[in-house]
């Protein structure tokens, strides 16, 4: 798969002529998987920054390398040095253009328990009604024949997309996917696009990420709040002590 860095760049930055027409064949976030042709995004991770290896990934051959503006960058005069100050979500919106596919029903589904059950009894009920259903998330990807693990419930944006055009090309038609606190604040499901999303139900948990219950709570309203467009549809476990604040999320958002 070739693109341009102009579709790629899907509109997130300014390039000029020559910058645009540059050919792009693949994304990433781990500098050891760089190849020729690839855009780099340097992302800062709790322990190591990105940043440190956008050097090694212009030697491997990255064409391209997304960084925040404040990054320090050091790379040969001919690749392109994307800046934003939103690396997570540039990366997921540069992944979606490039894979460019995806299933054409996609809910996603948040909460502290009850995901990895409910994108199941989903995808079974599209399998009972004649759909090609699918679902994503903590066991890994599973539909009708075939299964795949995963690493993380809610992949890094790359694989996730990877993972979306493959399902498609495979004629999958609808895919329910687990929506992680980690996943939505690391902005993994940015540039998704989603028809519904649904909360189960919350409790204290992943307090050593998120830190505070407000925090955690704020990443999982992510999904209301900046995933899902005005128009789509929210559905939301009304028996939580928090469905009126989630219903508030929602409706705020035109859902």
């Amino acid at each position: 798969m070739i693109k341009t860095l102009q579709t790629v760049c899907n509109g997130l930055f300014d390039l000029d002529a020559a910058q645009g027409e540059i050919m792009v064949c693949g994304i990433t976030c781990d500098s050891r998987k760089v190849k020729p042709g690839f855009v780099f995004a340097a992302l800062a991770g709790e322990q190591v920054d990105g940043a440190k290896f956008a050097a090694k990934a212009a030697a491997a051959g990255a064409v391209a390398v997304v960084a925040a503006p404040d990054s320090d960058i050091d790379v040969p005069a001919h690749v392109v040095v994307l800046r934003h100050d939103q690396p997570r979500h540039a990366l997921a919106r540069m992944a979606a253009a490039f894979y460019a596919s995806q299933p054409g029903c996609v809910v996603a589904v948040t909460g502290t328990n009850g995901k990895s059950s409910v994108v199941a009894f989903v995808r079974q009920m599209w399998q009972a009604m004649g759909l090609s259903g699918a679902s994503l998330g903590t066991v890994g990807v599973t539909w009708a024949g075939g299964s795949e693990k995963l690493a993380h419930t809610t992949p890094d944006p790359v694989v996730l997309h990877d993972m979306l055009a493959r399902l498609s090309a495979r004629g999958i038609s609808h895919l329910a996917l687990e929506a992680s606190s980690h996943g939505l604040e690391q902005n993994r499901l940015d540039g998704l696009s989603v028809c519904a999303g649904a909360f189960t139900n919350f409790s204290r948990d992943h307090l050593d990420y998120h830190e505070t219950e407000d925090a955690y709570f704020a990443a999982k309203m992510r999904l209301f709040d900046d995933i899902l467009e005005p128009g789509a549809t929210a559905v939301v476990n009304m028996d939580s002590p928090q469905a009126e604040k989630v219903a508030g999320h929602a409706e705020k958002a035109d859902l």
